[in-house]
């Protein structure tokens, strides 16, 4: 998965051990959870020494899943922009608007169900230390949420209402929680048939009322 897994390089560089120590991790949370993993177990996945890991992540694995968080995030909303910008311009109706950026979201996760499970799960298990890494995430999700629907109410003006931060805030708990469902019933893989359900969450809110 773009961002998660090694780079390709024939020379074994620190970016390309720096991924397999991340692909590491993943593949030990599939196996055995995060809480269970020791870096002994994620050197063994790497096919690196507990030295090599050391060095890279001084903080043990902990450090390890918060730039898997990292990554995997910004390959996420790399994904909303890319989908909300696509489906602008294609000048799709603006509630399959909203569904297709969903599904892209969802899709990508589904791509690689044992990243989305260290997303949704492993990492607000790690506690106050993520908390601000995951404020960040949540808050740049938020802004790509705020900027589509601003620009839908003034496109849309008798079918759209502008909504508040706090209010997108509220769906995308909603949006999380449909996703933490899927993942805790071991079906990540299917997530983007989700797609519309969470795209009814944002548009929902964002439709006027007579």
């Amino acid at each position: 998965m773009s961002g998660v897994e090694p780079v390709a390089e024939p020379a074994v560089t620190d970016q390309h051990r720096r991924g397999r120590i991340l692909s590491g991790l993943t593949t030990c949370i599939a196996e055995k959870g995060y809480n269970a993993t020791t870096i002994t177990d994620i050197a063994r996945a790497a096919r690196v020494s507990k030295t090599v890991v050391y060095t890279h992540f001084r903080g043990g694995k902990e450090d390890v899943l918060l730039e898997l968080y990292a990554r995997a995030t910004d390959g996420v909303l790399e994904v909303l922009t890319d989908a909300a910008d696509r489906t602008r311009v294609q000048g799709l109706p603006w509630r399959l608007r909203l569904v297709e950026v969903t599904r892209a979201h969802l899709a990508w996760l589904a791509a690689g169900p044992d990243v989305a499970r260290a997303l949704v799960v492993e990492v607000p298990a790690v506690g106050l230390s993520a908390l601000p890494r995951r404020r960040a995430v949540l808050d740049r999700y938020v802004d790509v949420l705020a900027e589509t629907s601003a620009e839908l109410a003034v496109s849309h003006p008798d079918e759209v209402r502008p909504l508040s931060r706090d209010v997108l805030r509220g769906v995308v708990g909603g949006i999380n929680e449909l996703i933490l469902a899927r993942v805790e019933r071991g079906e990540a893989d299917r997530l983007a048939e989700d797609a519309e359900l969470a795209a009814s969450l944002l548009i929902g809110m964002l439709e006027r009322r007579p």
